[in-house]
C-alpha cells in the first residue's frame, strides 16, 4: 500500500523543505522536485513491503524499484569499491546506456536476510505528469514496444547493441546483451540495459546476438523484416565474425532508412558574462543571438561552445582561438557519405580538435605560459550530416539530448570525478563530494596533442529533439536535469521556438545559478517522414552490392593525413603580447564543402569486392586491438 506520508525534501542545499509526492515544484523555493527513481540490485527488499520506507530515506514504490526522498542529501556508499561492483563503474563511460550505483552498503538491519544493499541509477527515467513513473516497470522492455516503433528506430536500437558488443566483452559483461531480454530496455531512442550480469563462459560470439534478433523479426517493421532475418542468417553462420563487419551491414541500412525522412536543423546560440563575472571567457559557433536555419542558408548544421580556462591570463583567447581554428580548417573534412565508414570521419574531427589544441598550446609556449598560467579551454561540438550528429568533447562542458519524454547527457566530463569512477577507484556518487571532483583532467591548449584524448561518438537521430550544448554556468547544480522539462521539451511540442527558450536558458543560469559566464547552443533537428506509397523495403543484397561501392569511396576519398596535421609555413610566430585574434567570416559554402570526387572505374567483379571487404574488415579489426591507445592519466588543471 502506498505510504501517503511520505515526502520528497528538496534538492536545493538553500532550501530542503519538504513536499507532497505530487508536487511538481518545491512549495517553498519553486524549484523542480527531483524524482529520482532507483533499481534494487538483488533480493533484498524481498522482506519490505511495498509503501514502506527503507533506512528511513527510500520509499519501496513497486517489488525492486524505490524513490529516493532525500534526493539532495548525498548517498551512503563504502570508501572500498567492491570487486563484484568494479564493472560497472569501468564502464562508467558507457552510463548513457548503462546503469549506475548509486548506493551501496552494508545493511543496519542485523536480521537482514542479505549483507548488502545496492541501489542503481539511470540517466533519466520517464516520468508522466504527476511526476509518477511512465512506465510501472521503471522502463519499457525491448521486446514491449518493439512491434510499434519506425523501422529507423529498431535498427538504432540495433545499432546501439552492437556498439555495446565490445566494451561489455572487455568485462565479461556481453551476456547482459543476450541471455535475458528483460534485462533490454529502451527509453526513447536510447537503448538501456537494467542491470549487468556476468559472464558465466568465454564462447559468447555474434552468434548469440544473431539469435537474440531473431525473436524480433517476426513483429519487426515489414520496410526491414526481410533485412534483419537474412542479417540474423549470416550471424548464424558466423558469416559476420566482430562488430566492425556488423556495422558494415547495420550502417548502409540506416543510411537507406533514414533516406525515407526529411531532417530539417535551426541552431541558435546566446552567451552571457553572468552577474558576478566581469568579462566572458566563453565563445560559441554559431554567432550569437542569430536564429540559424541551416536548410536555407545552405550550410551544413554545426555548433559548438568554447568555455575558456584562465581568467584574465586569457581564456577568453583560448576559446576564441579554438573556435577560429576549427572554423579555418572545417573545410578539410572529407565526406564519405552516409553509412560509411563513419570512425574515419570522427579520426578527422580528432585531427581538427587537436590542431586546436596545438595552436592554443603553442601561443601559450610563445609567451612562455608555465602550469597554471597557461590558458585553455573546454570545448563541445556537433555537426550533422542528415540523421547522423557527430559530436566531440574535451573538458566539463555538456551535450544533452531533449526528447518528449527523456533528457540524456550525451557526453562524459574530463574531470577527476569521471576519472576517479572509471579507475574504479571511488563510486562516482562518493566521487563528486570532494572539494577538488570539478577540476578538470584536461583541456585544450594545457599540453601536447600527444596527451589529448578528445571523446568522440556519433549519434543516431530517429525522431525529432533538441540538442543542448552548454558550459556548466548552466549545467552546473543538476539545473538542465531539473528544468528541460519546462524549459526544453516545449519545443518539440510546437508551444515554443528555440531562440525564445536559448534566452530563457541565459536567465535561468544566471538566475539560479549566476557563479560563471554561461553559454549555450541548441539544435533543433525536426524529422518527418517523407510519404512515398512505393516505398520498397531493405534488401540485404542491395546493402552486400553496397559495401564494394563504400569500399571504392574510401579508398579515392582517403584525406592526406598531413592535410590535417602539417603546419603552414607561412603561420607567424605568436607575439608574446596578450591580444585578441581577429574572428574570421568563413563562408559556409567552403567551410562545409564536402569532397565527393568518386573514381568512375570499376576495379573487380562484385564477388571479388565482397571478399575484398571481407579481408579488410578483419584486417582492420586485427589493427585496431594492436593499436588501441592506452588511457593516461592527465596533469589535473585546477
Amino acid at each position: 500500500m502506498e505510504n501517503l506520508e511520505a515526502t520528497i525534501q528538496c534538492s536545493n542545499r538553500n532550501c530542503q523543505a519538504s513536499n507532497p509526492q505530487e508536487n511538481k515544484f518545491c512549495q517553498n523555493c519553486g524549484i523542480p522536485l527531483v524524482k529520482r527513481y532507483l533499481w534494487v540490485l538483488g533480493d533484498w527488499s524481498q522482506s519490505y513491503q511495498v509503501g514502506q520506507l527503507i533506512d528511513e530515506r527510500y520509499l519501496l514504490k513497486a517489488p525492486k524499484i524505490v524513490l529516493d526522498t532525500q534526493p539532495g542529501v548525498p548517498p551512503k556508499l563504502t570508501e572500498e569499491v567492491p570487486s563484484q561492483l568494479r564493472s560497472y563503474l569501468k564502464l562508467f563511460p558507457y552510463r548513457l546506456h548503462l546503469p549506475q550505483i548509486y548506493s551501496y552498503y552494508p545493511s543496519s538491519k542485523e536480521n537482514s536476510q542479505e549483507s548488502e544493499i545496492c541501489l542503481l541509477e539511470y540517466s533519466n527515467i520517464p516520468l508522466n505528469t504527476d511526476g509518477d513513473l511512465l512506465y510501472p516497470n521503471l522502463l519499457p522492455t525491448l521486446t514491449e514496444v518493439w512491434a510499434q516503433t519506425s523501422p529507423l528506430r529498431q535498427l538504432n536500437w540495433l545499432w546501439q547493441m552492437a556498439k555495446l558488443w565490445h566494451p561489455l566483452e572487455q568485462q565479461q559483461m556481453v551476456s547482459s546483451l543476450v541471455d535475458n531480454p528483460n534485462l533490454i530496455r529502451v527509453n526513447g531512442p536510447v537503448l538501456h540495459l537494467l542491470e549487468l550480469t556476468k559472464d558465466t563462459h568465454h564462447y559468447y560470439s555474434l552468434k548469440q546476438l544473431g539469435q537474440f534478433w531473431s525473436s524480433l523479426v517476426e513483429t519487426a517493421s515489414p520496410l526491414m523484416a526481410n533485412f534483419l532475418e537474412e542479417l540474423c542468417n549470416r550471424l548464424h553462420k558466423g558469416r559476420i565474425p566482430h562488430t566492425e563487419y556488423l556495422f558494415s551491414y547495420l550502417d548502409p541500412a540506416i543510411a537507406q532508412c533514414a533516406q525515407w525522412h526529411h531532417f530539417h536543423y535551426q541552431i541558435f546560440t546566446s552567451t552571457h558574462s553572468g552577474p558576478t563575472r566581469d568579462h566572458n571567457e566563453d565563445d560559441c559557433y554559431p554567432p550569437p543571438e542569430e536564429l540559424i536555419d541551416t536548410e536555407k542558408e545552405g550550410i551544413m548544421p554545426f555548433a559548438l561552445v568554447c568555455d575558456g580556462i584562465g581568467g584574465q591570463e586569457g581564456g577568453e583567447i583560448a576559446s576564441e582561438l579554438a573556435k577560429n581554428t576549427l572554423l579555418e580548417n572545417m573545410g578539410r573534412l572529407a565526406w564519405l557519405g552516409q553509412g560509411s565508414n563513419y570512425e574515419q570521419y570522427l579520426e578527422q574531427l580528432r585531427e581538427l580538435i587537436c590542431l586546436s589544441n596545438d595552436r592554443i598550446s603553442q601561443r601559450n609556449d610563445a609567451e612562455h605560459r608555465q602550469e597554471r598560467q597557461r590558458m585553455g579551454t573546454t570545448i563541445v561540438m556537433a555537426l550533422a550530416h542528415g540523421h547522423e550528429v557527430y559530436l566531440g568533447n574535451v573538458g566539463d562542458s555538456r551535450i544533452y539530448q531533449i526528447t518528449p519524454t527523456t533528457c540524456h547527457q550525451v557526453t562524459v566530463d574530463d574531470d577527476l570525478a569521471t576519472r576517479e569512477a572509471t579507475l574504479s577507484y571511488l563510486f562516482y556518487r562518493d566521487a563528486i563530494q570532494y572539494p577538488n571532483s570539478g577540476a578538470l583532467v584536461q583541456a585544450l591548449g594545457m599540453n601536447e596533442s600527444s596527451s589529448l584524448h578528445p571523446n568522440l561518438d556519433r549519434l543516431i537521430v530517429d525522431d525529432s529533439c533538441v540538442l543542448l550544448l552548454c558550459s556548466d554556468g548552466l549545467s552546473d547544480y543538476d539545473r538542465v536535469e531539473q528544468y528541460w522539462d519546462s524549459e526544453i521539451a516545449p519545443i518539440l511540442r510546437g508551444e515554443t521556438d528555440i531562440a525564445t527558450v536559448g534566452k530563457n536558458l541565459i536567465k535561468l543560469a544566471n538566475t539560479k545559478n549566476g557563479h560563471d559566464n554561461v553559454t549555450i547552443a541548441l539544435v533543433y533537428c525536426q524529422v518527418n517522414l517523407i510519404e512515398d506509397p512505393n516505398r520498397q523495403p531493405l534488401s540485404i543484397a542491395a546493402i552486400e552490392a553496397s559495401l564494394s561501392t563504400i569500399l571504392r569511396a574510401q579508398v579515392s576519398q582517403k584525406p592526406d593525413q598531413d592535410t590535417l596535421t602539417q603546419r603552414p609555413d607561412t603561420e607567424p610566430t605568436p607575439s608574446p603580447k596578450v591580444t585578441i585574434l581577429p574572428t574570421p567570416t568563413p563562408t559556409p559554402t567552403v567551410a562545409f564543402a564536402a569532397k565527393t570526387t568518386l573514381s568512375p572505374k570499376i576495379w573487380v567483379w562484385v564477388i571479388g569486392l565482397l571478399g575484398l571487404v571481407a579481408i579488410a574488415g578483419t584486417a582492420y579489426f586485427v589493427w585496431q586491438s594492436q593499436n588501441q591507445p592506452q588511457q593516461e592519466t592527465i596533469e589535473t588543471i585546477p
